[in-house]
């Protein structure tokens, strides 16, 4: 990978919560237009290592940088972070909750920003509904637009796939490729094996705070291979 294609360099990342250390040195690289899926079981660091790029948490050691950026400040307003229970306001609509997204990044086409993203995310119909009656499938696809609206540089989707339906994981790998078409880096968490395998070019599995495995996907001939090396390297 060349420097230049960097988009998220993560060196050295530590996070202790008290006694115990939840990230270990985490040393890990993503390029402008790839997708790394994040595997591990719980607990293994991955939501906090997220939360720590996302500027949401701060590292006990460590150095993060988004397009080259240390500064927290910088950070926050480069990555977009999808947490794993979708947060929207129930009672405004799609078309609403994307417009405060667009409003907070000050864009000055927000209208065809707004647009754009419901129509990608397949929320165009329900696009004046309330939040509040969506399907947790369409809340999920309401965050993920909120992603696309930020246009940041890295997009950060913590555990995305959980209760949704194989119709609905499968329209979400779609979204997750149109990010990272669009120029994002993408780290997707997930316990999903077959979402990782569709959706990432690269797959890291993190095991108590360390990452044990860091290989492109094509390393892997199909998804029982993936789950072989993942079992392995989780044992």
């Amino acid at each position: 990978m060349k420097q230049r294609d960097v988009v998220l360099s993560v060196r050295g990342l530590v996070r202790w919560f008290g006694p115990v250390r939840a990230v270990a040195g985490v040393d890990l690289d993503v390029a402008r237009g790839e997708v790394v899926a994040l595997l591990g079981p719980n607990g293994a660091g991955k939501t906090t290592t997220l939360t720590c790029v996302a500027g949401l948490l701060a590292p006990s050691g460590g150095l993060i940088r988004i397009a080259g950026d240390e500064r927290r400040g910088a950070r926050e307003r480069r990555v977009a972070y999808v947490p794993e229970i979708p947060t929207v306001y129930d009672d405004l609509t799609p078309a609403e909750h994307l417009r405060f997204v667009a409003a907070g990044r000050r864009l000055a086409d927000a209208e065809a920003a707004v647009a754009s993203a419901l129509e990608r995310t397949g929320l165009s119909e329900v696009r004046d509904r309330a939040a509040g009656t969506l399907s947790k499938g369409n809340r999920q696809r309401l965050c993920l637009a909120g992603a696309l609206v930020t246009r940041a540089d890295v997009v950060l989707l913590d555990e995305p796939t959980t209760g949704l339906d194989p119709a609905a994981q499968h329209a979400l790998v779609a979204v997750v490729r149109g990010l990272a078409d669009g120029g994002a880096g993408v780290v997707i968490s997930t316990h999903a094996l077959a979402t990782a395998f569709d959706a990432a070019d690269r797959v890291v599995i993190i095991v108590a705070g360390r990452i044990v495995v860091n290989e492109p996907v094509t390393r892997f001939d199909d998804l029982d291979a993936l789950r072989t090396a993942y079992l392995r390297a989780a044992s």
